[in-house]
């Protein structure tokens, strides 16, 4: 997909007041725990307030028309597939969220862009994972020698 298509997508698919719901989620979460309802606030948050945030914005992006429009960079499908993945990894309780900061970041800032919130959205799907970490065995295995010559 090329840039000018991406931006024809996102022209006439604005996210609007899409996002209302997840804003409305964070100044509560704010307000109850008495900080300022800013986006630096992400930073005094408890990692349980980081995951319900970061699954209610997620949520709130599927629900926009432009989702099921932009290309995976990731795969064949949709952005909408890789979305799905990341809210999968976010529900698991290892998910590292300095991930995902970014872009509850440029949901909540008060001048929101449009095309800064999906390159987040595709930075926050497409960043790298580690590799499984090898788990060392507790024994050792002695291959077994078999003798198939013929005497």
């Amino acid at each position: 997909m090329t840039d000018q298509a991406q931006s024809e997508i996102l022209e006439n698919n604005p996210i609007g007041k899409g996002l209302d719901a997840f804003r409305t989620s964070f100044n509560s979460i704010c307000e109850d725990r008495t900080i300022s309802c800013t986006p630096d606030a992400l930073g005094q948050l408890a990692q349980e307030d980081i995951q319900t945030l970061t699954i209610g914005l997620l949520s709130a992006l599927l629900n926009l028309p432009a989702i099921r429009l932009l290309r995976s960079k990731t795969s064949h499908g949709t952005l909408r597939s890789d979305l799905l993945k990341l809210n999968s990894a976010v529900s698991s309780d290892n998910f590292h969220f300095d991930r995902t900061k970014p872009l509850l970041t440029a949901a909540l800032t008060d001048n929101r862009d449009d095309a800064l919130i999906w390159d987040q959205v595709y930075n926050a799907v497409t960043e790298s994972t580690p590799p499984p970490q090898l788990i060392p065995s507790s024994f050792q295995q002695t291959p077994w020698l078999r003798n198939t010559k013929s005497q």
